[in-house]
Order: structure tokens, then sequence, then C-alpha cells
């Protein structure tokens, strides 16, 4: 699969492995671009890529402000010269139990977690349509009946956001837009059950399938020496 005049625009891009996501698409020949809350997160992720040599475009904007999130998109389509894939990542985690949890925060973390993505993709098709191998890839992890400590509303949103994608997809596939779910089933860390590393392949093999809606990764079992995929049509 060619990748010359592609690029790839994260969401949300956090400490977990968006610095890793961004250099495995570069390793193909993708322009990269960056969206987050905060200059110091963009600011972290250009310095980091800088010491490769790899190039990063960033630009601030909030997920639950739709306003925002097309300007920055457009502005990154145009510096980019168009767009391919799109990854949403974004989340965020306040801290509380089932019973102690507000509904008030419940909504506040739903506003990033589910309606900031559908944001994204609504601002994203348009810049999508039309072009080749184009891909939404939204970040969500496995359904929990008991969530990690304090990580109620979170794995809430996580749920709802692979809801989302599973309707979303048919309809970005009649635009030719392919919509694929990515859900990361441990928790995502250097020494963790999934390194950085791990999941940045997982999202290059998950890109380049040739057909699936929903990939799940695994950590490794036993003997395993790598993490293992799965996808469903």
């Amino acid at each position: 699969m060619q990748q010359e005049d592609q690029a790839l625009v994260v969401v949300g891009p956090g400490r977990a492995f968006g610095v890793q996501l961004l250099r495995r698409f570069a390793r193909e020949g993708f322009a990269l671009g960056v969206i987050a809350r905060s200059a110091d997160t963009v600011g972290r992720i250009e310095a980091d890529l800088a010491r490769e040599d790899v190039a990063v475009t960033g630009e601030v904007a909030d997920v639950t402000e739709p306003g925002a999130v097309t300007a920055a998109l457009g502005k990154l389509a145009d510096g980019l010269g168009g767009l391919t894939v799109v990854v949403y990542n974004a989340k965020l985690s306040i801290r509380g139990s089932a019973l102690s949890v507000s509904a008030e925060t419940v909504n506040q973390t739903l506003a990033v977690n589910v309606t900031g993505a559908l944001t994204v993709v609504q601002a994203a098709v348009g810049l999508l349509a039309d072009r080749r191998s184009t891909c939404v890839l939204l970040t969500a992890a496995g359904l929990r009946t008991e969530p990690a400590a304090g990580r109620f509303a979170l794995a809430i949103g996580k749920a709802g956001l692979l809801a989302l994608g599973t309707s979303l997809a048919p309809v970005l596939q009649a635009r030719g837009i392919r919509l694929r779910t990515v859900v990361l089933e441990a928790r995502v860390a250097p020494a963790g059950p999934l390194s950085p590393e791990a999941v940045a392949e997982h999202f290059w093999n998950v890109y380049s399938a040739p057909r699936g809606s929903v990939f799940r990764l695994v950590p490794p079992k036993g003997s395993d020496r790598a993490p293992q995929l799965f996808g469903e049509v």
C-alpha cells in the first residue's frame, strides 16, 4: 500500500502512547498532526519527535467546542496536504465509584469521551471524503463489569464510545471512509500489560487490515512474546 501524500492527525495524543503512535506512522511516510487541549502537550510532543528529526504540526483545541475542533482540523488539513487518518484518543477520567460519582460528573466526562468523538468525526468527514485509504480510528477499552478503582465514569464513556463507533461505521462507509474501533484490553505503560510500542503497532495493523470494524488487543499470555490482535468484521 503506497502512503505518499498521506497524513495522520491524532486528537488527544496523551502520554501513554501518543508519541509512539505518531512515530509508527511517520515510518510509513505519513505527515503528522496533533490536536490537544493544552499548548504544553503540543510543545512536548513536537520536542520529543524533533529529537528524531520527525516533524509534527500541532493545534490547540478543546474537543467539547465544535467550532474550535473544525477550525483546527481544517488548518491541519491545509498544512498537511489533506487528511488520511484521524485518531480519536482524547479522554477525561474523573475519579469516583458507582455510588459516589455525580450525574454531573458523568456528563462532564461523556462530553469528552463520547460526544467529543462525534464532534471530531463530523468535522473530519468532509476532509476525508474522496481521498484514498481514509480511516477514522477510535480508542476504546474493554467492557468491564468491575471497572478499575475510581474509573466508573471512564468505563461508561469508553463503552459509549464503542457503541458510537458501531453506529457511525456504516454511515462513514457509505462515504468511502473506514471507521475502526481499537479496543485496548489492559493498561498501557512501559512496564504495563500493553507497551506503548505494541499499541502503536496495533494501530498500524488496524489501519492496514483489509476488513473489520472492531479490533481488540489483549496482553500476552504465558510464553507469548507479543500481544494478540483480534479483529471483528
